[in-house]
Formats: structure tokens, C-alpha cells, sequence
């Protein structure tokens, strides 16, 4: 398995646009005197008791006049557009905090250039007929901008402000705005640009490089930008509000969208919008309200799109603490694609409430809502730490999540990392889902490379399928590892599902391989399945230490478990830490069965290599079937590669209890020791039933001392050559204890036949012989010609 990595990348994506001017050039002196060029985008309609001034000075069109109510200046508007180089300045006096103004007639709203207002007043733009933000747009104000396709605006008397129910003389509010009204087919937002230009440090230093991205539409630190339609779009446009907030929502009927100070800023409600649009963020756009304290972002519609390494960043860069990232869809979402370009770095489509290096503050909160999640080709969400601070958490609610596939830089993914050096705690992440898919490389992680200890890894989920690897060698699948040169402990994974299927080397896993502790890997479900391998490795379930950290407990609580074809779970030891226990309890069955050649489908606790103790194995079940070359084992060595040195430490114990087991074509059940203490099994069952070359046994290698076997049952049956032994190599044989009131097929042996034997012998001589109880009141090995059933499982 290769450690996930967060990946980022520049973008160099272009896209031009060109603005038709209008082509009169005669002017028209208006009734208060002030002469404005007719050719000119920002046109006053005389429908205000104190109507908007409109006079073009150069390229910039100064307005001033209009109504004013108490705090809030009101400006209406024909025509509203400014071109490229143009400037549409909101010249006002006294202390006005909004500024609202709306257009009144036919065309949509084309911005390519600045948008000024003076003072720190909020200024609020109105245009049913939709608002085009050209790749030369831009803001320069004090407050926050609000940028809106509705119909109207309401305020907290109950007074609108509407672009289509003209007044002759209208009844201004002196109340705050509280609402945007929304007609049936409100219009479009598009924001246009040239990309984020945004790139990984270093591979060391994997966060992200703002200092070659441009600010597009930007507000000032702590203020809202907020961009509210029909269907929303940035294309390759980028949008700014230094730890302040950004608002994207689409409305798709009549409806009102609801506004809250936030003393500075706004909060937007939809919860009275009963239909939503689209929201496509493509050609390397990007939302920005990261800062020192990190900023919110809030984003809501029917389907969201993120693609071609377009980008929501709302990381904490110093010492405050950190808002929230929230993404809300009665559709989709979806996270996927990168850029590639010929010259800079690469960079992925992402979401992010990372806390950057160097900062203390905490990491803000990761949200996603959605009746489907894609995260796709090589498309990240992540809210980690690099810093000091502790991450912030995240989270998905979402009936349907499919994450699939890589890049050439790093999986596709959900990540909650402590990156290298980061001396701040990570933050949990949850999963709530009907369906979780995760494929082709993909990856759900929350890991530590740094000083921090990673948090907890929870899915909750009615069914979960992990499937494969990618090209680039990346393993499909769940984790939450200490990475090499970690010293953070490692969290927790768990799963609480119906249905758990991992295949085509997929892998579930907590492990260590620094000086931190692995967390715990806690499966619930009622029915588990891992299947198959890949290349690199088996399907299956882990929890390992290839380091100085001792490995976590590996616990699953299920109905049904099954392992097919190289499928395994396993906890194990490399290095110095002990391994963790591997407990199953199903309340049906346990299936191992088949052998692939990278390894025996099955159950495994081993100490190989280094100093760790293996840990123990317990299986409860009422109905164990081992065949076809599966394995359940506890060893301190390696037997399919004699080359690999025997681990110091001791094996663990293997401890089976079932009412009914089969062990079927070179089954085995096997507690193996090369040095350190040795391994012994306890089996606890009503019927065990050895066939075709299967055996139970606790051989040791070497110098070690041949384990010790207990089997407690009503019925042992055991032919076509299957063993029950306890031998030794160059040491003393172990110890046989047989309690059953019947043993059909077999008998003890002093040395083994072709029979099937029970035995504790040593090939040092009879002197070192182990011990053979056989316990029963009925042993008749003759019993051995009944006939059995062909098939015994399914």
C-alpha cells in the first residue's frame, strides 16, 4: 500500500473574453442636468424620489444621488454594465452602511471592469436578467458585495425594493435588508478568468502556494462576497474574502433567500428555497477565505461541480481560529480532475480547511450535503494540519459516495492528515452514507506523518465496496496509519455497515510504521467479505507495526464473514511494537477458502522480523470452514519465504470457539514459533471435521518448543491424511490434549505416516518427545470407513 499524500497544482488554464460595446455615440442631456454618454454601460431609469447620478469622468462612471432611508442608499438603474478598463464609482456621503441598488430593464449586468464604492457601506447589485463578471472584474469597497439575479430585495418592515413592480413614488426602507426574492426563472451568475495558478510547495511541504494566484473578485478581510442566481458559474474566475465569507447559492423557482448580519458580513438562509440550480466551478476557478483566523464558505445548490483543478480554500494561516467550508446539494457534488500544464506544477480540484505551516489557530469545519458525492480523478477533500493548530473536522452526509480513481500526483480522496512536522492534532472523519464506493486507487485516510496524533476515521453506512488499485500504484481502501518518521499516535477506524466488500487488493487498515501507536480497527456489520488480490497485495483488512509503535486491536462483530481467494485480515509485527489482537465474532458463520500465489486466503496474527510480540487470534462463531489452502495462523516466522528472518518475539495464541468446523483441502489451523514464546490453540467446538490433507498444528522451527493444542469437543473426525501435531525441530515436542467423546479417522503416532496422525513428536529423538491426552470414552479409529458427505458447505 502506498500512504496517501495530499497533491496540489498550478493552473494555467486561459480563457479570454470580449465585451460588445454599444456603438452610439451622441449624448442625451438629462432632466437634472447631467450630461452621461449614451454609449456609456451604466444607464439611471428615473424611478427613485431622488434619482441616481450618472456622470462619466474618463473611463470611470461616477454615481452619485439617489434616495436615502435612514442608513441604507438606494440607486436604480436601465442598464448596468461596465467595460473592460471601466470603472462604476458609488460616490456617497454620511454614514450609509448598504448601498442597493437594481436594474430595471432588459440586459444582463456585464462587468469587466471595477466596481468602487467609498467608504465601508455593503453594496448590493440587483439584476434579474443575470450578472456576467469578465476576467478584468473586480471590486474595491470597505463592506461586503452582494451580487444577486432576484427580483427583489426585503427588508425587516416588510418593505421590498423590486426590479419589476415599479412605483411612482416608492416606500424606501430605513430597516436592514433581510431577504433576496427570487422571480420563477431567475438569471445567471458567470464569474470569467484566467485560473487559480495555485501549486504544491514541495513534496515535503505539501500545502498549498497562494503567491502566484490572482485576487479576482475581492472583498475586503472579514466582509461577505456573496453571488446568489439562477445557474452560478466561474470559469477559471476566482473569488476572494480574506477570512471573511464567500456565498454561492442557485435558485431554480420563486423563492426567497434569506440575509443575516454577522456584524461584518452576511449569512445566507435557503431554507424557504424549495427548488435549486447548477454551481460549476471548471478551468481552475476558486473560492478563497482562507486568513488568519480562516473564513467560511457556504455554497448550495442542486448539482456543484469542481473540475480541471478549480479549487475551495478556507485554511487557517495564523492564529485565530478557523470558520467552516459547507457545501449543501439536493443533487450532487463533485470533486474531480487536475492540471496537468506544460511548464509550472500541477494541482488538483480540492476542498480544503487545512491549517497552514506555521500557524496556531485551530482548523476550521469541512461540511458536504448531498444525495451523491463524486470524487474523481484525482480530486482531494481535506482538512488537515501542517501547523500548530488542531485540524478542524470532516464530515459527509450523503446518500450515495463514489470516489474513484488518481492522478499522476496522488489519489482521489477524503483526508484528514497530520502532515510531516505538524505538531497540531488531526481531526476526526465521518462518513454517513447509504452507499460508499471507493475504487481504482481511491482513498478515505486519516493519517499522521508528524509530531500530532491523527484523529478518528468513522463510516457509517448501510453497504461499502473497496475495490483494487490505480495504475500509479495506489491502493483502494480505508486507512488511518502512522507514517514512517511519525511519532503522533494513530486514531481510530470504524465501521459500522450492513455490508463491508473489499476486492481486487483493496485494503482496510490501521497501522504504524513510526513511533506512534496504531489506533484500534473496529468493524460492526452483518455481512463482511474481502476477496482476491492485486499486485501488490491482498484483499483484506490490517493492522500492523513495521516500526517502534505497537499495532492496534483488530475487532469484527458480524453475522457472516468470508474469505475468498487470497482474501485476509491479519494483525502483525515487522519491528518493535507488538502486534495488536485480532478478534472475530460471527454469529453464523466464518468462510476461508482458496489460496492465490501471493498468499492463503484467511486469518493471521504474526511477529515476523523484528522484536514485537504477535498478538492474539480469537474466532466465536457457530459454523468455521477452512478449505481449499486457507489459513488461520499465528506465527513468529515467514513460511512461504524461508529467506525472511524469524521474528524475537513471541507468537500469539489462537483461541477458536464454534459449534461446527470444518477443515477441507489442506485447511489449516496452525500456531507456529521459530524463537521466542510459542504459540498454542485452544479449540472449543461440537463437531470438527478434518478432510483432504487438512491439519491443526503448533510445529516449531528451530530451536523452539513445539506449542501446546487443547481441543474440547463432542465429535473429532479426521481423514485422507489430516494432523493434529505439536512437533519440533530441534527442541522439545508440545502437548496434544484431546477431550471428545468420539475420534473418528485418526489416532496418535509417535512419528508422522501417511495416515492421518495425531502427534508431538521431535526430530531430535524420542527423549524429546512432547505429550499426547486423548481423553474419551469412545476411541475407535475404524470409525474411520463411515461414509461423509461429499459437500458440506454451500
Amino acid at each position: 500500500m502506498i500512504a496517501p499524500r495530499e497533491c496540489f497544482a498550478r493552473s494555467q488554464n486561459l480563457l479570454s473574453h470580449t465585451f460588445w460595446l454599444l456603438p452610439f455615440v451622441f449624448y442625451l442631456f438629462l432632466e437634472v442636468g447631467a450630461g452621461v454618454n449614451a454609449s456609456a454601460e451604466v444607464v439611471r431609469d428615473a424611478t427613485l424620489p431622488n434619482n441616481s447620478v450618472v456622470t462619466p469622468k474618463g473611463s470611470t462612471f461616477e454615481i452619485t444621488g439617489g434616495t436615502t432611508a435612514g442608513s441604507n442608499l438606494f440607486h436604480s438603474f436601465e442598464q448596468f454594465s461596465v467595460p473592460t478598463g471601466g470603472t462604476a464609482f458609488f460616490n456617497h456621503e454620511g454614514a450609509i452602511e448598504n448601498i442597493i441598488s437594481r436594474v430595471t430593464g432588459t440586459s444582463a449586468s456585464s462587468i469587466d471592469g471595477l466596481i468602487r464604492a467609498n467608504g465601508t457601506a455593503n453594496l448590493f447589485l440587483l439584476n434579474p436578467n443575470g450578472i456576467i463578471f469578465g476576467s478584468n472584474a473586480a471590486l474595491n469597497m470597505g463592506g461586503s458585495f452582494v451580487g444577486s439575479t432576484g427580483n427583489s430585495i426585503k427588508f425587516a418592515d416588510g418593505r421590498e425594493f423590486s426590479t419589476v413592480n415599479l412605483q411612482a413614488s416608492p416606500l424606501l426602507s430605513v430597516s436592514a435588508p433581510i431577504g433576496l426574492q427570487y422571480g420563477a426563472t431567475p438569471g445567471e451568475v458567470r464569474v470569467q478568468g484566467q485560473g487559480n495558478n495555485l501549486f504544491l510547495n514541495s513534496p515535503s511541504n505539501p500545502s498549498v502556494n497562494r503567491s502566484d494566484r490572482p485576487p479576482g473578485l475581492q472583498v475586503s478581510s472579514g466582509q461577505t462576497l456573496a453571488l446568489v442566481g439562477g445557474n452560478v458559474t466561474l470559469e477559471g474566475g476566482n473569488l476572494t474574502a480574506a477570512g471573511g465569507r464567500i456565498e454561492l447559492g442557485s435558485v431554480g423557482e420563486a423563492a426567497t433567500v434569506t440575509l443575516t448580519p454577522t456584524h461584518p458580513g452576511w449569512f445566507l438562509g435557503y431554507s424557504n428555497v424549495g427548488r435549486f440550480q447548477d454551481i460549476r466551478l471548471s478551468q481552475a476557478a476558486s473560492l478563497e477565505a482562507s486568513g488568519n483566523r480562516g473564513g467560511s464558505i457556504q455554497v448550495q445548490g442542486r448539482n456543484i461541480s469542481l473540475t480541471d483543478a478549480s479549487a475551495m480554500l478556507v485554511d487557517t494561516l495564523g492564529n485565530g481560529t478557523g470558520g467552516r467550508l459547507a457545501l449543501k446539494a439536493t443533487d450532487s457534488v463533485q470533486v474531480s480532475g487536475f492540471s496537468f500544464p506544460p511548464t509550472g506544477a500541477p494541482f488538483v480540484s480540492r476542498l480544503s480547511t487545512d491549517v497552514a505551516p506555521g500557524a496556531i489557530g485551530r482548523g476550521g469545519q469541512l461540511t458536504i450535503e448531498a444525495a451523491r458525492l463524486l470524487i474523481a480523478n484525482g480530486g482531494q477533500i481535506s482538512s488537515g494540519t501542517f501547523g500548530a493548530g488542531d485540524a478542524g473536522s470532516l464530515r459527509v452526509a450523503v446518500q450515495d459516495v463514489e470516489i474513484s480513481g488518481s492522478s499522476p500526483i496522488g489519489p482521489s480522496g477524503l483526508f484528514a492528515p497530520v502532515e510531516t512536522l505538524a505538531t497540531g492534532k488531526g481531526g476526526d472523519l465521518a462518513i454517513v452514507a447509504d452507499r460508499l464506493r471507493i475504487a481504482n486507487g481511491a482513498q478515505v485516510a486519516a493519517s499522521t506523518f508528524g509530531l500530532g496524533d491523527a484523529g478518528d476515521l468513522t463510516v457509517q453506512a448501510n453497504a461499502a465496496q473497496l475495490i483494487g488499485t490505480s495504475p500509479e500504484g495506489f491502493t483502494s481502501g480505508l486507512f488511518a496509519n502512522v507514517e514512517e518518521g511519525a511519532t503522533g499516535n494513530g486514531g481510530n477506524l470504524t465501521l459500522n455497515l450492513d455490508r463491508l466488500q473489499i476486492t481486487d487488493g483493496a485494503q482496510v487498515a490501521v497501522s504504524t510504521f513510526g513511533n506512534g501507536n496504531a489506533g484500534a480497527l473496529t468493524v460492526r456489520a452483518k455481512d463482511v467479505e474481502a476477496i482476491g488480490i492485486s499486485s501488490i497485495g491482498s484483499s483484506g483488512l490490517v493492522a500492523a507495526s513495521r516500526a517502534i509503535g505497537n499495532g492496534g486491536k483488530l475487532t469484527i462483530t458480524t453475522d457472516r464473514l468470508r474469505l475468498i481467494d487470497g482474501g485476509q485480515i491479519a494483525t502483525a509485527t515487522g519491528g518493535s511494537g507488538n502486534a495488536g489482537d485480532l478478534t472475530i465474532t460471527a454469529s453464523e458463520s466464518v468462510e476461508l477458502i482458496g489460496s492465490t500465489a501471493l498468499g492463503r486466503s484467511g486469518l493471521f496474527s504474526s511477529a515476523i522480523v523484528g522484536t514485537g510480540d504477535g498478538g492474539d487470534l480469537k474466532v466465536s462463531t457457530d459454523r468455521l470452514v477452512v478449505k481449499d489452502g486457507a489459513t488461520i495462523s499465528v506465527s513468529n516466522f515467514s513460511s512461504r519465504n524461508p529467506s525472511t528472518p524469524a521474528g524475537q518475539g513471541g507468537a500469539g495464541n489462537l483461541n477458536v470457539n464454534a459449534n461446527f468446523v470444518l477443515l477441507d483441502q489442506q485447511g489449516i489451523l496452525t500456531a507456529e514459533a521459530a524463537a521466542g514464546e510459542r504459540g498454542n490453540i485452544t479449540l472449543e467446538s461440537g463437531t470438527i471435521l478434518m478432510r483432504q490433507g487438512s491439519a491443526i498444528t503448533t510445529n516449531a522451527q528451530g530451536t523452539a518448543t513445539g506449542g501446546n493444542i487443547t481441543l474440547n469437543t463432542d465429535i473429532l473426525a479426521a481423514f485422507e491424511n489430516s494432523d493434529i501435531t505439536a512437533n519440533a525441530q530441534q527442541s522439545f515436542g508440545g502437548r496434544v490434549i484431546i477431550k471428545a467423546r468420539s475420534i473418528l479417522g485418526t489416532q496418535f503416532r509417535s512419528q508422522p505416516t501417511a495416515e492421518s496422525d495425531i502427534t508431538a513428536s521431535s526430530a531430535l529423538g524420542a527423549e524429546f518427545n512432547g505429550v499426547v491426552e486423548l481423553n474419551t470414552p469412545d476411541v475407535d479409529p475404524s470409525q474411520g470407513l463411515v461414509e461423509l458427505p461429499s459437500d458440506v458447505v454451500d
